[in-house]
């Protein structure tokens, strides 16, 4: 297929189309790269510019870092509260006789395994961007989980993610929203439950913040064929951003990557992979 040169003109969103950069199109969907905005025709060129692969690859990048940043929260005693809402671990009670005993000694609920952690559930708390030490590692681990599933991302890409992953600062998510099979929309609850979720007034401070990116992961479960889901998540994740941008007044560079059907957070139960992510990511 010819390549296509165009602009992005989507200039509250898209960080191609703040720096007025001329974009290539090889495929038939004449969009961003970035954003998923239809284009300006400029014409064609003969080369693919390396700026746009570049910002593509960072954009990947980006989503899987604030991936790990919930593996990390989640197995922080002092976070495991904050990650998302895990069901505990029943505590003994003790049992009445009639024989004296001793006392019984509540054992601690132990904190919940990177397995549990996945079940994606909606949290209005922020992630601690301030981790350090194994906490930290744990949580690039996750990330990169994020990054290998990635379906649109070339092998260099992915490569160019890790390398960001080590420089990040900072990584937390703030949102987890669940949606409806075969749909890119959310009702009206939902749609105040992503807007309480960025209200609190901790994730409001850490968007004070004009350094932090919020990278939007959509997802799909595995049911229908690659394309389809692949499509699905990225109109999952751009109505996200559409509602943080226009209806939470969120300014933060933004980006939406789509990751396709998943089982990432349930291997068995499908509903459970319907979700988007937003993670914030402190350079």
């Amino acid at each position: 297929m010819a390549q296509r040169i165009g602009k992005c003109t989507n200039y509250s969103g898209c960080k191609l189309a703040y720096r007025n950069e001329k974009i290539t199109v090889v495929t038939k969907d004449f969009r961003c790269p970035e954003c998923g905005s239809p284009l300006e025709s400029l014409g064609p060129k003969r080369t693919v510019s390396p700026i746009l692969v570049l910002s593509i690859g960072v954009a990947t990048v980006l989503i899987l870092a604030i991936a790990a940043i919930l593996w990390t929260l989640s197995n922080s005693p002092k976070r495991v509260t904050e990650v998302v809402e895990l069901t505990p671990t029943p505590t003994p009670t003790p049992v009445a006789t009639a024989t004296p005993t001793p006392a019984p000694t509540l054992t601690p609920t132990p904190a919940p395994t990177p397995s549990q952690a996945q079940t994606p559930q909606s949290t209005g708390t922020p992630e601690n961007l301030d981790l350090t030490g194994a906490e930290f590692d744990e949580v690039k681990k996750q990330i990169i989980k994020r990054i290998e599933i990635q379906p649109t991302a070339t092998q260099a890409q992915k490569d160019r993610a890790y390398s960001i992953i080590d420089k990040a600062k900072g990584m937390g998510r703030i949102v987890l929203i669940k949606f409806d099979s075969a749909n890119s929309n959310l009702r009206p609850q939902d749609v105040a439950d992503v807007l309480a979720q960025v209200a609190d007034p901790k994730v409001q401070k850490r968007l004070e913040d004009p350094t932090l990116v919020l990278v939007i992961l959509g997802y799909a479960d595995l049911q229908g064929n690659d394309q389809n889901n692949i499509e699905l998540s990225r109109r999952r994740a751009q109505t996200i951003l559409d509602i943080l941008r226009d209806k939470g007044q969120v300014a933060n560079l933004m980006y939406p990557i789509p990751m396709g059907g998943s089982d990432l957070f349930d291997k068995r139960e499908f509903s459970k992979n319907r979700v988007v992510e937003v993670w914030a990511v402190r350079p």
